[in-house]
């Protein structure tokens, strides 16, 4: 979708910040309609380009502002429904998936139906695949390894992972799984360099892999009765 889909920038794009979804290029999530202005905003979507760009709230001012425009990061993922299902109380199931990288530039006022809109920026670096040739090889070694593999986030990357897969498609994907939690999500969503997210991504696979090898080391921890410990 991301390769035959063209993000029209010159025009405000609707906004729909949430205060722990984070969503990556190439990744697809499942979200729940069901407050009316997001209502207006899928029906919007649908109506025209279904384009959606995921936000995430800066701060804690949305817990007392939440109906009115509390601050957001400036990184966001414009996403494109591909699927989705209206319920008869008018409420909607979706499924967005993420096209690109952008951070917000001009935030418009509230749309009629009663949410946010941006024009956007788009700030993905363009590489070549050729360029990034070893650094599939090191990433497709460490998701084969045996220890990760105990994973099932890591099972799954394995049960997908394929040679027509560009390799930052496979960085995003890997990231979308394996992130600890938003944050690190936030992080690699905001680097527009896919050299520096491969960096981090194969740190955190590294270190992972160090804590389950020393798990296994140190065996199954039993108590006396033999009840597990950890």
């Amino acid at each position: 979708m991301s390769h035959t889909l063209t993000v029209d920038y010159s025009r405000a794009i609707r906004l729909f910040p949430l205060a722990q979804c984070i969503l990556l290029p190439h990744a697809t999530i499942p979200l729940h309609i069901f407050e009316p202005r997001y209502r207006a905003m899928t029906r919007d979507a649908l109506d025209s380009d279904g384009l959606i760009a995921m936000a995430t709230f800066d701060g804690h001012d949305y817990q007392h502002d939440y109906e009115g425009t509390p601050p957001i990061r400036t990184a966001v993922c414009v996403g494109y429904i591909v699927h989705h299902d209206q319920l008869s109380d008018g409420r909607y199931n979706i499924l967005l998936q993420g096209l690109a990288r952008a951070t917000v530039q001009d935030e418009h006022g509230l749309s009629a139906g009663g949410y946010r809109s941006a024009i956007l920026q788009p700030t993905e670096h363009d590489v070549m695949e050729l360029d990034l040739e070893g650094h599939r090889q090191t990433l497709d070694k460490l998701l084969g390894d045996p220890h990760l593999q105990q994973l099932t986030c890591i099972r799954n990357i394995r049960s997908w992972l394929s040679p027509d897969l560009s390799t930052p498609v496979v960085i995003d994907l890997a990231w979308q799984a394996v992130a600890r939690d938003s944050e690190q999500r936030y992080a690699s969503l905001a680097q527009p360099c896919v050299f520096e997210r491969f960096a981090c991504l194969r740190q955190h696979l590294g270190r992972t892999r160090k804590t389950l090898a020393l798990a296994e080391q140190m065996g199954p921890c039993t108590s006396e009765t033999g009840l597990p410990l950890n």
